[in-house]
């Protein structure tokens, strides 16, 4: 019985590792959020969910925004051009 829960255990942690090869990373201007419904739609007309919408708390429309995606599910948000933040010594 160890040994099958061990196995579960590796596929589990090998299946969560394929899909975040399997997420796509998409930069855009954000549109419209929504922390607390955890929606986020880009400009483009891209809308994603977020199973966690904490991950968008601080993102405001006109906001370029990078979004790991994996088709319309949101698996997170950040910065696209993390040097440029203000404050950053060039």
């Amino acid at each position: 019985m160890r040994k099958f829960a061990i196995a579960a255990a590796s596929l589990a942690f090998l299946a969560s590792g394929a899909a975040a090869f399997a997420a796509e990373q998409i930069n855009g201007t954000v549109e419209t959020v929504n922390p607390a419904a955890g929606t986020l739609t880009l400009k483009s007309g891209q809308s994603f969910q977020f199973v966690n919408g904490t991950v968008l708390y601080g993102l405001l429309p006109g906001q370029e925004v990078g979004v790991a995606a994996n088709g319309s599910q949101g698996i997170g948000a950040f910065d696209p051009h993390p040097a440029n933040r203000d404050g950053d010594v060039n």
